[in-house]
């Protein structure tokens, strides 16, 4: 009997240690489930998603990116120990929050009007109490039209937004009635709503000396100006940002441009955001521009191009239809062998008086490791070839090749364009950083024929002012840049 009872507290000791042992498995289980739910996809992760990983600052986040741009997507998380800033105790502390997926895996959005409780809080930054919420005005308002119709949901932000944003969805065609339509308020709108009063009586509120001038303008019959813009990434989530929609609207606007060659657009529905912004303006500081009202702007958009973080690239023009502007014919270039990136050409009617071809180009970037970049002189030389196959096949005379080039206008890599009677006008800075408002290098350009060239007022520039929204984010906090890259523009005569 003394033997059982001595022997009691042991066993119930051994029982509560195996249950605590289990206890802490499980709860560590449900760690590294939580982690794996929430882990972050290297080859889609975006780069300000990157900073939310402790140790992973902008730099690196940008060399991340970069690298993976670079060469076609990581193979494998310890690639990470290749990137420039990476060092193997911080990679050692972020690698089980990366996740990996092939080129192939197609990513699976969770789409907000079918979600489930269960699925709402394994998005990462929502709360069940968040999820509930989302659920509650879900049913009361049938369904959402928008991924920022979440801002009206008590609690929800811009942070969290932007977080969830990469992993959520909606599937128009099964919320979008003919009633719903009507009822639906523009994206400007719910922004607007959720903004501080300052902020908003900010945007509100255009400048009216920037209108006037507009009004006042020189005579558009006489006088056309043609831009080029790289917009860096023009997803379709991009787009619908009514931050990035206002600044692009109104630097078209304020400044009359006719023609605008648009680089590194996400997807073909990118430009459909843009244009119903020119054409039914929703932003009170585009209502309030003179016109803008009766725009008839169109846009054409190639094939894809390329492959960018979140998607396919394609090139694109926007131009204003009501301003003697004609789209006549366009056409990808398959200069196979010599560009990464098949330049996009379209031939634009001028109040009936000429032919204009526009050739869009964007060359391959540099590379983050390199000290020269190779591939991008080798297609910088081969601009001469695609000048002379162009003289040879295209009856119109009056040619410009523009866009990004990622190589300064003065190298020796352009000599054979310039003996081909092609010259640029732009020799200013073009990109553009918050912390390096002046840029550092002049990577875009206008490059215009000799008989182009006679159509040209000498008058250009790079628009470096005004590219910032308080809605655009940028890390954790807003009023970023539409782009690093600024707008440029050539204004020509017909007189």
């Amino acid at each position: 009997m003394g033997l059982s009872n001595s022997c009691l507290p042991v066993k119930l000791c051994s029982c509560h240690s195996a249950s605590r042992r289990n206890s802490i498995i499980r709860k560590k289980l449900e760690h590294e489930e939580l982690i794996r739910i929430n882990a972050m996809d290297i080859n889609r992760v975006s780069e300000d998603e990157l900073l939310l990983l402790p140790g992973v600052n902008r730099q690196l986040a940008h060399h991340i990116v970069e690298y993976r741009q670079a060469n076609g997507g990581f193979k494998q998380t310890n690639e990470l120990l290749q990137v420039n800033g990476m060092t193997p105790r911080l990679f050692k502390s972020i690698c089980t929050e990366m996740t990996l997926s092939t080129s192939n895996e197609k990513k699976q959005l969770l789409d907000l009007n079918v979600a489930t409780y269960t699925e709402l809080c394994c998005l990462p930054g929502l709360t069940p109490n968040l999820a509930t919420k989302i659920l509650n005005r879900r049913h009361q308002k049938r369904g959402f039209h928008c991924v920022e119709e979440l801002l009206k949901v008590k609690g929800m932000d811009y942070i969290i937004l932007s977080t969830i944003r990469p992993h959520v969805t909606i599937k128009y065609q099964q919320t979008a009635t003919a009633s719903d339509k009507t009822e639906t308020l523009s994206r400007a709108s719910l922004f607007l709503d959720t903004l501080p009063p300052e902020i908003h009586a900010m945007l509100v509120s255009s400048s009216s000396q920037q209108s006037t001038r507009r009004a006042n303008g020189e005579s558009r019959s006489k006088h056309f100006r043609i831009a080029s813009w790289n917009l860096q990434q023009l997803t379709s989530d991009k787009a619908q940002n009514p931050g990035v929609q206002e600044v692009i609207c109104r630097i078209i606007l304020l400044n009359n441009f006719s023609i605008i060659a648009i680089q590194e657009i996400g997807s073909k529905e990118s430009l459909d955001f843009i244009i119903n912004e020119l054409n039914n303006p929703t932003i009170p500081s585009i209502k309030n521009l003179s016109n803008s009202s009766q725009g008839k702007w169109k846009y054409t958009i190639s094939d894809a191009v390329d492959q960018i973080v979140q998607g396919c690239e394609h090139l694109g023009f926007l131009y204003d239809g009501s301003s003697g502007i004609e789209l006549k014919q366009t056409s990808s270039l398959r200069c196979q062998g010599y560009f990464e990136r098949s330049p996009y050409i379209a031939v634009f009617g001028i109040y009936n008086k000429i032919e204009l071809v526009l050739v869009n180009m964007h060359l391959t970037a540099k590379k983050s490791d390199e000290d020269k970049n190779e591939q991008t002189k080798y297609e910088a030389k081969a601009l001469s070839v695609l000048a002379r196959a162009m003289k040879d096949t295209i009856k119109q005379k009056h040619k410009i090749i523009l866009g990004s080039f990622n190589i300064i206008p003065t190298a020796s890599d352009f000599e054979a364009l310039i003996e081909c009677n092609y010259s640029s006008v732009i020799a200013e800075n073009t990109d553009i950083s918050l912390k390096m408002l002046q840029g550092t290098s002049c990577v875009d350009n206008i490059w215009l024929s000799i008989e182009a060239k006679a159509l040209y007022t000498g008058s250009s520039g790079v628009i470096r002012h005004s590219l910032t929204s308080p809605w655009i984010p940028t890390g954790w906090t807003l009023g970023g840049l539409v782009s690093d890259h600024c707008p440029l523009w050539t204004e020509f005569s017909l007189s």
